[in-house]
C-alpha cells in the first residue's frame, strides 16, 4: 500500500495537486504560507493601530487649525466692519496734499461746520476735549433728536454710559447751547440729583451764549439781559413773547408752570444709597411722572442721560413699562458698556469704550478694584447692566455647574411649564424646563425652552415637542410634565388633549396648585441650590439669562425661567430618587421600573391628565 503524507492541519494528502509538500516538513506548503501570512499580519497590527492613531490626531490637528482660521477670518470681518463704520461716523480727510485756502474762507467753513454737526461745535469751544467714536454717536443721535423735537415727533432717548467718559460735557453743558442756536424759541428744563449740580450746568450754557464766538455762530440767539439769573435765563425776543430759554432744578425741585421742548434728566442717582433705597426711587419716580413729564411741551422730546445704577430706577423703570405696555413712551435705549461684552458697530468685544481717556488696562484696574467682572457696581455702573451680586433669594455661591450632560438612562426626568397669555403677560416668556435626578437625588437642569407665543395650539405642541425630544433616548423617559393649574391652563388644555390624540403621544401631566406668593414657590428651589443639590450646564447660553433672572429675583423684570424652574423642582417633593443598580459578580441586577424603561416602557405615576 503506497505511504501518502497527510496535512495534518488541511487534512490533505499528497495526490491532491494542491497539497505539495517541502522536504522533512509536516505541513503542507500552502498552509506554512498561511501560516507565515498570519504570523506577519499579527506583527503588524501594533503598527497598523499605531499609524490609525497619528492619523486621527493628524486630523484632529488639522480640524482645529480649519476652525482657527475660520474664526480668524470671521473676527478679521467683523473689524473690517467695525472700522468702516467709525470712519463712516467720524469723517476723514483723505487729501494728500491740501487744499489752500485764506483764513477768512477757512474761517467761514469752520462756522458752518459748527453750526451743522455738534461735535465740532464741542470741539470748537472745548479744544482739550479728547473725542472719540462714541461722542460722534452721541453728537448724531442729539442732532436727530433736536429735529425730531422742531418736528413734533415727540422722541425719547435714554443714554447708558459709565462715569467720567464725558456724557454730561455733551449732553448738559454744550448740546442745550447748540440747540437754543437752531431753535431759539424752544424750552429747555435741565435736571439733575440736586439743585447745585444743575446750577452748575445752567452757569456753563449761560456762558457758552455769552461768548463772541456763539454769537459770531448764531446770530438770532441772545440772552435777554433783564433774564439771567443761573436758576432761570431767557432768549431776548423782538416782541418780548415766545420766547424760548432754559430752567435749572434738581430732582424733585420746583418746576411748576414752567414748559419744556426739551427736558434733559443727567444723572438722577447721587449714590449708592439713594440707589439701593426703595423710597428714594419711588420719590424720583413719582417727581418723574406728577411734575417732569407733564411739563412736556405738545412734541417736546425727552433726554435721559445716566449711569444704571440699579434695576428699578428711573432707567430701569422707564425701560420696563416701555416693554410692559407698547402704548407707553417708547425710549430709545443706547447703552454703552466700558468694555464691549459682544461685537458692535465700532469695536470689537473687549475693546474699552474711550481708549483715549480710558484704555483697557485702566479699565480692568477699575475692574479688579472693584471686586471683578461679576461685581455689582463694576456691573451697573461700567457696564450698564445692574445685576446684584446678592440677591434677595438667590446668589452666586449656590450655583453649581457641570461640565457635561448626566447619564439620562439612569436619571427620571421631569417637565414644568410656566405660561405667558394675556394682555397683562404680553411681554413675559412661556418657559419650559427639563430636569433630571440621579439616583443620588441630585437634578440636574437639561434644557430651558422660552418663547413669546400668543397661540394656545403653538404652545401645546411647544409641550409636546419637549417631550418627545426625550423619548428617544435609551431609557431617558420624561416621568411627568407639570404645568400650572388657573385660567391659562384651561384655555391650553383642550388643544393639548387635541393634539396628542392627533400625534398618539400621552405624557403624564400634573396639574400644580399655584401660589400667590412667588418667594414661597422659590423656597423649594432656594433650599435645593443652597445645598449645591441643583447643577447647572457650562456654555450654554441661555444660562446666562437664567442666572440673571436668578440674581434679580423677585425684584427683576422678568422671572418666567425662576416660576418654571421652581415648579419643576416642587414636582420632586413627593418623590423619591431612581434606585442605584446593583452588581452581583460580573452580572448587573436592575430594578422593575429600570428592566421597564429597557424595554421601552415609561412607569406611569400619575392619571394621564391632572383635573
Amino acid at each position: 500500500m503506497e505511504n501518502l503524507r497527510t496535512c495534518p492541519r488541511c487534512l490533505r494528502t499528497e495526490k491532491d495537486e494542491k497539497c505539495v509538500f517541502y522536504k522533512n516538513a509536516e505541513l503542507c506548503r500552502g498552509c506554512i504560507k498561511s501560516i507565515g501570512a498570519e504570523r506577519n499580519r499579527s506583527e503588524r497590527l501594533p503598527e497598523e493601530v499605531e499609524r490609525h492613531r497619528q492619523e486621527r490626531a493628524v486630523h484632529k490637528e488639522l480640524k482645529k487649525i480649519a476652525r482657527k482660521r475660520f474664526d480668524r477670518r470671521l473676527k478679521n470681518r467683523a473689524e473690517s466692519r467695525a472700522r468702516m463704520a467709525r470712519e463712516k461716523l467720524i469723517p476723514q480727510v483723505t487729501e494728500e496734499k491740501p487744499v489752500e485756502v485764506d483764513a477768512a474762507t477757512k474761517e467761514l467753513a469752520s462756522r458752518v461746520l459748527q453750526r451743522r454737526r455738534l461735535i465740532e461745535f464741542v470741539k470748537s469751544f472745548h479744544p482739550r476735549y479728547k473725542d472719540g467714536w462714541v461722542h460722534h454717536d452721541i453728537c448724531k443721535r442729539l442732532e436727530k433728536f433736536s429735529k425730531d423735537v422742531e418736528a413734533g415727533k415727540a422722541p425719547r432717548l435714554m443714554i447708558l454710559m459709565p462715569p467720567r467718559h464725558g456724557k454730561s460735557q455733551i449732553a448738559s453743558k454744550l448740546y442745550p447751547a447748540w440747540h437754543l442756536g437752531h431753535y431759539p424759541h424752544h424750552e429747555v428744563i435741565a435736571c439733575s440729583y440736586n439743585v447745585s449740580l444743575a446750577l452748575d450746568f445752567s452757569r456753563e450754557v449761560r456762558g457758552v451764549l455769552r461768548t463772541s464766538k456763539y454769537q459770531q455762530l448764531f446770530e438770532h440767539t441772545r440772552l435777554d439781559p433783564e433774564f439771567q439769573g443761573a436758576e432761570a435765563w431767557k432768549i431776548a425776543s423782538k416782541t418780548g413773547v415766545g420766547t424760548g430759554g432754559y430752567i435749572a432744578a434738581g430732582i424733585g425741585g420746583p418746576i411748576n408752570g414752567k414748559g419744556a421742548h426739551v427736558f434733559v434728566i443727567d444723572d438722577p442717582i447721587k449714590n449708592p444709597e439713594e440707589a439701593d433705597s426703595p423710597e428714594s426711587r419711588e420719590k424720583i419716580w413719582n417727581w418723574y411722572i406728577a411734575l417732569a413729564y407733564a411739563r412736556l411741551a405738545p412734541g417736546g422730546g425727552m433726554l435721559v442721560i445716566q449711569t444704571w445704577w440699579h434695576d428699578d430706577d428711573l432707567a430701569g423703570r422707564l425701560q420696563s413699562i416701555g416693554r410692559d405696555d407698547p402704548e407707553a413712551d417708547q425710549f430709545e435705549v443706547v447703552k454703552y458698556p466700558a468694555i464691549a461684552e459682544e461685537n458692535e458697530e465700532f469695536r470689537m468685544k473687549g475693546e474699552a469704550l474711550h481708549e483715549a481717556r480710558y484704555p483697557l488696562p485702566a479699565l480692568m484696574k477699575i475692574q479688579r478694584t472693584q471686586g471683578g467682572p461679576l461685581s455689582r457696581w463694576w456691573s451697573a455702573l461700567y457696564q450698564q447692566n445692574p445685576v446684584p451680586n446678592e440677591g434677595a433669594i438667590f446668589n452666586r455661591g449656590m450655583f453649581r455647574y457641570r461640565p457635561e450632560r448626566p447619564e439620562l438612562a439612569s436619571c427620571y426626568l421631569y417637565q414644568a411649564w410656566d405660561f405667558a397669555i394675556g394682555e397683562k403677560r404680553m411681554n413675559d416668556w412661556t418657559v419650559g424646563v427639563t430636569i433630571a435626578v440621579d439616583s443620588d437625588d441630585v437634578a440636574h437642569l437639561i434644557d430651558l425652552v422660552r418663547f413669546k407665543k400668543e397661540d394656545q395650539l403653538i404652545i401645546a405642541d411647544a409641550i409636546l415637542d419637549a417631550y418627545t425630544g426625550y423619548q428617544t433616548l435609551s431609557g431617558g423617559r420624561v416621568q411627568v410634565v407639570g404645568v400650572e393649574d388657573g385660567q391659562i391652563w384651561k384655555g391650553i388644555k383642550g388643544h393639548l388633549l387635541k393634539r396628542m390624540r392627533e400625534r398618539h403621544l400621552y405624557p403624564v401631566v400634573e396639574v400644580l396648585t399655584p401660589l400667590t406668593d412667588k418667594q414661597v414657590r422659590a423656597r423649594p428651589l432656594q433650599g435645593r441650590m443652597a445645598q449645591k443639590m441643583l447643577t447647572f450646564p457650562v456654555g450654554v447660553e441661555w444660562v446666562d439669562t437664567l442666572i440673571k433672572e436668578l440674581l434679580r429675583f423677585p425684584g427683576g423684570v422678568h422671572d418666567d425661567c425662576v416660576d418654571a424652574l421652581s415648579w419643576a423642582v416642587s414636582m420632586l417633593i413627593s418623590r423619591s430618587a431612581p434606585k442605584k443598580t446593583v452588581k452581583l459578580g460580573k452580572k448587573t441586577e436592575f430594578t422593575v421600573a429600570e428592566k421597564l424603561r429597557k424595554m421601552g416602557f415609561a412607569a406611569a405615576q400619575h392619571s394621564p391628565m391632572g383635573a
